[in-house]
């Protein structure tokens, strides 16, 4: 690998969290070391390229550039996201070269934060020429540290709304520390702390609105947690824990739909007496004819849609997929009634004054719902309006489409779900519906 090394002294750098791999406190100086891949635009060759590097920061002044060896046209350089484009040729190839060098540039800081050595720019080139393998004993490698630069590294290849679960993995697990009996580490990833943090995330976390327990967010924490070890042990950064014990636990508190009745009772109430809950209305009524998660919905605008077809082509902000989807039943009044933007609604408060769509429809169907603790089974009744969320939308539309005979195979291409389990899980089908799909649809294979 060809190496570059330049030194600079231009204006002060903003140290961002972003990209921050560690910093070690002298008294009142601080040496910060930090990377990200690299280029400069102004510098394009004739035939219109310009090298790719990894840019290494170990202070303000001391500063290399790693060229991976490949040249990318500007155009197909995302600075935002400070990554190539997928739209670049030889994207696999260059996306694989960039996590190659990146990941290998995080083993060398944790092993000179683990052995106490200042990570220099002469330093790290030297490892990095060397291309060593590292003894990172997992007793010493510091699980919140190693956190961090997973959400570094994952910064670069996922979307803002999958970084904000990390974070959110991180703001538990450093709360979830004044309850555990034994210390935050890898070592003790075990039964015993797997007990005690579903423990804490059921019936201890404190919400933002005050109230207590992760009901229906305690799965993904789990998840969350089970790919970042899984990623240190495939890295190489600590050897392999046994995680058969860390069980994913599906509540099925939000697991309601709307059928087209009901939602079209919403659609026809008077809400001219509250403009917002008459547009968190028609954000709720769009998404439950979409399947757009709100994450998209919410920033739905009009280059998105595509008139002449009637459609809307966007790419899924979480999945990074893109998606086509017919302006279908009410959709098309409701986007040209906003000029084809839709309002932006802040999620916390659709959420809190969704439920007043329901509650003023008249939905009063009574649902039970029966979680765990321990051995123990609790139940709570509820009223389906209660139940409602932004969540609601995408269940709905996935529910009424598939009941209305529509294979999941397309229906599958419009929601953007990756694999049939995961919009299985979307279908809320019970078992008198089913047998009457089943009927209508041999009846009609019959006329």
């Amino acid at each position: 690998m060809f190496l570059e090394v330049l030194a600079f002294n231009d204006e002060i750098l903003l140290i961002s969290n972003s990209f921050c791999n560690f910093a070690i406190r002298k008294q009142y100086r601080f040496t910060i070391a930090k990377y990200t891949p690299y280029i400069k635009p102004k510098y394009v060759t004739r035939e219109g390229t310009t090298v790719l590097y990894v840019r290494y920061n170990y202070n303000r002044t001391k500063r290399t550039l790693i060229s991976t060896g490949y040249s990318i046209k500007p155009e197909h350089w995302d600075s935002k996201k400070r990554w190539i484009k997928r739209a670049c040729p030889n994207y696999d190839e260059i996306d694989a070269c960039l996590i190659r060098i990146t990941s290998k540039l995080g083993e060398i800081l944790t092993y000179a934060k683990i052995n106490g050595i200042s990570p220099t720019v002469d330093f790290v080139l030297l490892e990095l020429k060397k291309n060593r393998e590292y003894e990172l004993r997992p007793n010493r490698v510091d699980i919140f540290d190693a956190l961090e630069r997973y959400i570094t590294e994952k910064a670069l290849v996922v979307s803002a709304d999958q970084i904000k679960d990390y974070r959110t993995l991180r703001k538990h697990l450093i709360a979830f520390k004044e309850h555990s009996s034994q210390p935050i580490t890898f070592h003790n990833l075990n039964l015993i702390f797997y007990n005690e943090f579903m423990d804490y995330l059921f019936y201890k976390v404190i919400k933002p609105d005050g109230s207590v327990g992760l009901l229906t967010n305690s799965a993904k924490i789990i998840r969350l947690l089970k790919g970042f070890v899984n990623y240190q042990i495939d890295k190489g950064v600590i050897p392999p824990i046994d995680l058969k014990h860390f069980k994913v636990v599906e509540e099925e508190t939000d697991a309601i739909y709307l059928s087209e009745k009901e939602l079209s009772t919403i659609h026809e109430l008077d809400l001219s007496d509250d403009k917002q809950l008459e547009e968190i209305r028609d954000v709720f009524i769009t998404g439950c004819f979409t399947g757009l998660r709100y994450s998209d919905l919410s920033t739905l605008s009009p280059e998105h849609i595509d008139l002449d077809n009637e459609i809307i082509n966007l790419k899924q902000r979480k999945v990074h997929k893109a998606v086509i989807i017919p302006m279908i039943d009410y959709v098309p009044e409701i986007l040209k009634k906003y000029n084809y933007d839709l309002p932006k609604i802040p999620r916390y408060i659709f959420n809190e004054r969704v439920k007043e769509l329901g509650r003023r429809a008249k939905l009063k169907q009574k649902i039970e719902v029966v979680r765990k603790k321990g051995k123990e089974r609790e139940k709570r009744v509820y009223e389906k309006w209660e139940m409602i969320s932004s969540h609601t939308c995408r269940r709905s539309f996935c529910t009424n489409m598939y009941l209305s005979g529509f294979p999941a195979g397309e229906l599958m291409r419009i929601s953007g779900h990756k694999s049939p389990s995961a919009f299985m899980r979307y279908i809320k089908v019970d078992n008198l519906q089913a047998a009457k799909r089943l009927k209508e649809l041999r009846a009609k294979l019959a006329r």
